[in-house]
């Protein structure tokens, strides 16, 4: 399918902002930016929201902000930075990385580099480091060299990015979830100018990552109606992996996640979403995987909610795969939810 460059343009803007959980600031300027005449709040927890529409129902869409990343705890006598993971890091892809830390000053590079095979014997090259075994090469020989760089603790850190289009497929870092904030970013420029039956609550929650608390925050102090979390996906869809495991396909629409590993979703909101999509003929996936989502908080709060997902391939990886048409699919699911 041919889709326009504009919505590539936009997921690769939400991707590229630097915003580890825990230090969301970057896009959430972005977003008091981008939306500042539509009246944009900020809580006291970092979450940034933008209410339009009138009337007595009053509905919230989410997704989080924030990604995966590291932090940086400690420097070496020698210059190297000790770091810690902050969300789901996985040890396996942490090495013969480059890495941004995020200064004062600015990003500054570093490699995390790995014994090479040269000096490395056979059993070690079987063993995977974990980030405790690991540093940050900054470039520097002292201490000293590290500071005057702008390196300190507790600066956050994130694996260098590359944003690939292939046809219609998009290769990237944390499309889980900066595919969920475009897609509110896109909904939002949609709808804003209709005659909304309803209040609908837009919100980009902070710290998703490391235990959903934004939106553990923002639903404990707010009564929605229904609340709809948009979030990514694992797939099956791989080698190696049973696809019973999460039987979702890339390409062939979002998918509602009926039960992970916090629950269930709304029994109401699964009838009505599958109902609205039958009808204006958008594909909708179903399924049953790991993870959760922001959605689960809401459900724990006593709210109706349900997550709506992006499937992806190679989920908290550098090189995360998702569909330009799923993702097109969910926005013109979210108009329709919003309209009905």
């Amino acid at each position: 399918m041919v889709v326009k460059m504009d919505l590539f343009d936009l997921i690769k803007e939400f991707v590229m902002l630097p915003g580890v959980s825990g230090f969301e600031g970057p896009i959430r300027r972005y977003l008091l930016e981008k939306l500042k005449d539509l009246d944009p709040k900020v809580d006291s927890v970092g979450n940034v929201s933008v209410t339009i529409g009138d009337g007595d129902e009053h509905i919230a869409i989410m997704a989080h902000m924030d990604e995966i990343g590291f932090v940086t705890t400690h420097i070496e006598k020698d210059g190297y930075v000790r770091f810690s993971p902050v969300g789901g890091v996985d040890d396996r892809m942490l090495y013969g990385r480059v890495v941004e830390i995020f200064t004062e000053r600015g990003i500054i590079y570093g490699v995390i580099g790995l014994i090479p095979p040269h000096l490395s014997t056979a059993e070690d090259r079987k063993k995977s480091p974990t980030w405790k075994e690991l540093a940050i090469d900054v470039g520097a020989k002292s201490y000293e060299e590290a500071l005057s760089l702008g390196v300190r603790p507790i600066q956050p850190g994130r694996w260098k990015k590359d944003f690939v289009r292939m046809g219609d497929y998009i290769v990237t870092r944390a499309i889980d979830d900066r595919a969920g904030c475009a897609i509110l970013f896109d909904v939002l420029n949609r709808v804003r100018n209709k005659k909304l039956k309803k209040k609908v609550t837009f919100l980009w929650t902070v710290q998703e990552e490391t235990g959903l608390r934004g939106a553990s925050a923002v639903t404990t102090r707010n009564d929605y109606e229904e609340v709809y979390a948009v979030d990514t996906m694992t797939t099956g869809m791989m080698p190696g992996v049973p696809f019973h495991l999460s039987p979702v396909k890339i390409g062939e629409g979002p998918a509602i996640r009926f039960v992970d590993r916090r629950g269930a979703a709304s029994e109401f909101l699964r009838e009505k979403v599958m109902k609205i999509a039958k009808e204006n003929g958008i594909p909708l996936q179903i399924a049953i995987t790991g993870g959760t989502t922001d959605a689960a908080v809401a459900f724990d709060h006593g709210l109706r909610a349900l997550p709506i997902c992006i499937p992806v391939k190679y989920t908290h990886s550098p090189v995360e795969m998702s569909h330009i048409a799923d993702i097109k699919n969910a926005i013109d699911l979210l108009v329709k939810i919003i309209e009905s």
